[in-house]
């Protein structure tokens, strides 16, 4: 967690486990596929986020 404001996460460590076939040729392409992936792209480039409040729902 960071230490300073606002509340959120600092960073995180993603621990990827090849299986024990994986020729070790093999792992350099592995971590450049998972280092250009959506979602790792996405944390390192974050989306802008909007926050809206739903109208009440209307009485029968």
């Amino acid at each position: 967690m960071a230490t300073d404001r606002p509340p959120r996460v600092a960073s995180m460590l993603l621990g990827i486990v090849p299986p024990p076939e994986l020729p070790e040729r093999r792992r350099a392409a592995l971590l450049a596929v998972v280092s250009r992936c959506t979602v790792h792209n996405t944390l390192h480039e974050p989306p802008g986020i909007d926050i809206e409040l739903a109208p009440p729902p209307s009485l029968p």
